[in-house]
């Protein structure tokens, strides 16, 4: 009987089990939920633990967990089944990762959850978040979840003394241990005295250091200093969002996998990098030895010139292109000069630059540059380009190579045409000589009758000399006329592009959201060309006007004198710059203001 008694008992058992399993009736108790937080104080960035546990149901799904300030994400679920006297309870407990934004109080509201058929809510939870959990810098100031380092970031440049102008290959780097996942931002660089290149994609590899792996993030771009003087290089901030472990006690005799700092349990924490300031010297570029051709352009070039077609005739265009290689502040660049324009008549040149690197400071820009011969010529005209040297600190004259064309025609009449030769002359053919009277003839006191000969008029004597000096005062007078309309209608021409090229500038000027080079660029532009159009027939290229010339132009008085000189020099001190200079943002309305009242005072002003 006993084996028999043992069975059925084994069988009762297992009948009960099979009825929790199966969640009959009474097998459970009716659910409930609830929501725990691992703290009720923390850092911005740190990480904190919050548990939603719901008693009495299985399968049920993660409920989404918002609140403002807070970045909540899901991070794992899990489940248990606990039996007390027959009695089973089911739970599931699902776990999310809080990293507070900013400081502040917060809420975590109640939750909604469904259930078994029924709803089941969660209690609020509050947080009050402190100050940020320590930015980091190079040299020891890194954002750190221990006492190692596990970023860093640093600058790395050529040189520490350079000119104004000279445009500074640089490099932002940063180093990530390579056990930390990371995730970066494009640096945000800001500061005063320098204009900064756009930044290229980064580069990455992973490198030893300090008997360490690290993962090396770089980002290449260059630096421009716009002013002279001891300067700080603008600070440069990486956003990033790391996950870093908790820290945990060094259990000894244990597996190095538990006492590793970055192994298990993360944690998330968003932190800055900044590298540690770096001051760079700054020499203003020469006055003395800068040719009056000089426009700005900063590096170490090369020059390369041709034209074509190379056999043409009098009023066919000639295209002259000019290449300029080499490292230097591109953007700044001017064409080269073109000299010994007599004979020809030059349009504006056109600019493309072609990078050879990521900085943009390296490669070649293309110039090319309409000529019409005006007269026969054997070759176009000389070529020359000045830039300053920073390697040599002196400025340097590249001549453009001599090129050979054929350039037939006629040149333009001149405008007194010369009396032709024979009419000049004067010269007529000898009056036939009267014949010979053979008889008598007596006085006669009356005048009588005039008889008319058989000869033409034009072979009578001092014809040709009568009607020569009207008709040289007249070529003479249609030359002189000629002449002086071809010189008005030149003029004429001139004063058109002239003011046409002053309403382009003026266009510029009523723009709201000009930039500060263009707004200035424009500004120059407008005194520049109004003072060419004051000095119409001694002609010259409005571009070479300088502040000196638009003084000498006008009568102004010292505050409108002062204000020009103003213009000039911040015009030059931003085409001085660099790369990137004056891109910013657009001009301040005060600003605005006085320039145009400047521009206002200038034009009313008489030459």
């Amino acid at each position: 009987m006993k084996p028999v008694f043992l069975a059925s008992l084994r069988l009762c058992v297992g009948f009960l089990l099979v009825l929790g399993l199966l969640g009959m009736p009474g097998a459970a108790d009716a659910a409930s939920a609830s929501a725990t937080l691992s703290g009720s104080t923390a850092a911005v960035g740190e990480t904190l633990e919050l548990k939603i546990t719901v008693d009495g149901a299985d399968k049920i799904t993660a409920p989404a967990v918002r609140a403002e300030g807070l970045d909540i994400r899901p991070s794992g679920t899990s489940s248990q089944i606990r039996m007390d006297n027959f009695n089973m309870t089911r739970s599931v407990t699902h776990t999310y990762t809080v990293t507070p934004l900013k400081e502040g109080t917060f809420a975590i509201p109640a939750l909604q959850i469904a259930a078994g058929g029924q709803t089941i809510t969660t209690q609020p939870l509050r947080l009050t978040v402190s100050g940020k959990a320590g930015a980091g810098s190079v040299g020891g100031g890194a954002a750190t979840a221990s006492k190692e380092t596990f970023a860093s970031a640093e600058w790395v440049l050529p040189k520490t003394s350079a000119y104004v102008g000279e445009a500074i290959p640089v490099e932002l780097r940063l180093y990530v241990d390579a056990r930390v996942q990371c995730q970066t931002q494009m640096p945000s660089i800001a500061g005063d005295g320098f204009t900064v290149q756009k930044l290229g994609q980064p580069q990455q590899r992973r490198v030893a250091k300090d008997g360490r792996e690290w993962e090396l993030v770089i980002f290449k771009t260059a630096l421009t200093p716009a002013k002279s003087g001891k300067l700080a290089l603008p600070s440069a901030d990486i956003n990033a969002v790391v996950v870093l472990p908790s820290k945990r006690q060094r259990l000894p005799d244990v597996d190095d996998f538990f006492n590793d700092p970055f192994g298990a349990f993360p944690q998330r924490q968003q932190v800055v990098i900044r590298p540690d300031p770096v001051e760079m010297e700054v020499k203003p570029l020469p006055v003395d030895g800068r040719p009056k051709e000089f426009s700005g352009a900063v590096g170490q070039f090369t020059l390369e010139t041709k034209a074509a077609p190379e056999n043409v005739r009098v009023g066919d265009p000639v295209t002259l292109t000019c290449v300029v290689k080499g490292v230097g502040n591109f953007d700044r660049m001017e064409s080269p000069v073109v000299a010994g324009t007599t004979g020809w008549h030059l349009y504006p040149p056109s600019g493309k630059f072609k990078a050879d690197d990521d900085a943009g400071i390296s490669g070649e820009k293309t110039f090319e540059q309409a000529l019409i011969p005006e007269a026969p010529q054997t070759e176009a005209p000389p070529v020359t380009f000045v830039f300053f040297n920073p390697s040599s600190g002196r400025y340097e004259t590249l001549h453009g190579k001599r090129l050979a064309l054929a350039v037939s025609g006629t040149a333009a009449p001149s405008p007194a045409a010369p009396v032709p030769a024979a009419v000049a002359s004067g010269a007529a053919p000898a009056a036939t000589p009267a014949p010979a009277v053979r008889d008598i003839q007596y006085l006669r006191i009356d005048p009588g009758a005039h008889v008319a000969g058989f000869d033409p008029v034009w072979r009578a004597s001092g014809f040709w000399t009568s009607q020569s000096v009207p008709l040289a005062a007249l070529l003479a007078l249609s030359g002189w006329q000629w002449r002086r309309n071809r010189q008005n209608d030149g003029l004429l021409r001139r004063a058109a592009r002239l003011r046409q090229a002053k309403e382009e500038a003026a266009r510029v000027l009523r723009r709201a959201d000009a930039k500060p080079d263009d707004f200035y660029g424009a500004a120059i532009r407008v005194l520049q060309l109004e003072t060419a159009l004051g000095r119409l027939p001694v002609g010259g290229d409005p571009a070479a006007v300088d502040a000196e010339a638009v003084l000498a132009s006008r009568s102004l008085d010292c505050e409108t004198a002062e204000g020009v000189r103003r213009l000039f020099a911040a015009h030059d001190e931003l085409r001085y710059a660099g790369v990137g200079a004056g891109t910013g943002a657009a001009v301040y309305p005060d600003q605005r203001e006085r320039v145009l009242q400047i521009l206002a005072e200038f034009e009313k002003s008489h030459a």
